[in-house]
């Protein structure tokens, strides 16, 4: 029996864009790569002393197009991103970006003031700022011992 050295091959980045290379040019071009689909929108929540903050990045969209809700205690972030080739009547042989509709949703906790959340959009950036109220005091309640 002869023994052969186990040699793993590398993964590095030229090996990767070859790949893509290949993969993108050895497609037929005649195909519409294209398909709506709903899509998750990818948010960053971070806490401060005063408040929640949430990120979220949405490209190509205005202010218009974003909805924020509260609905029973939930924060609800909805749109929709339209496709270009629906305007166009363009095809499109190979596409990356996400279109179409997306939601998310929060369950909100009991130290945010709901009547101080407010959201701003700015560059591709909706930014949501969720104060927390200043006492917050935990509920108690006597049980009487029989």
């Amino acid at each position: 029996m002869t023994l052969v050295k186990f040699k793993p091959t590398t993964h590095n980045l030229y090996d990767e864009m070859n790949n893509m290379i290949k993969t993108v040019f050895n497609h037929d071009w005649t195909l519409n790569h294209k398909s709506e689909i709903d899509y998750s929108l990818q948010v960053d929540i971070n806490e401060t002393d005063k408040s929640f903050i949430i990120n979220a990045d949405i490209p190509g969209l205005t202010k218009k197009d974003v909805k924020v809700k509260i609905i029973d205690k939930t924060l609800v972030i909805s749109g929709e991103r339209k496709s270009e080739s629906d305007q166009n009547n363009d095809i499109y042989h190979y596409s990356e970006r996400p279109f179409g509709v997306f939601k998310r949703s929060f369950k909100l906790p009991k130290s945010v003031n709901e009547e101080k959340i407010s959201a701003t959009f700015k560059n591709g950036i909706l930014k949501i700022e969720l104060q927390k109220q200043k006492d917050t005091l935990p509920i108690t309640r006597e049980i009487k011992v029989n």
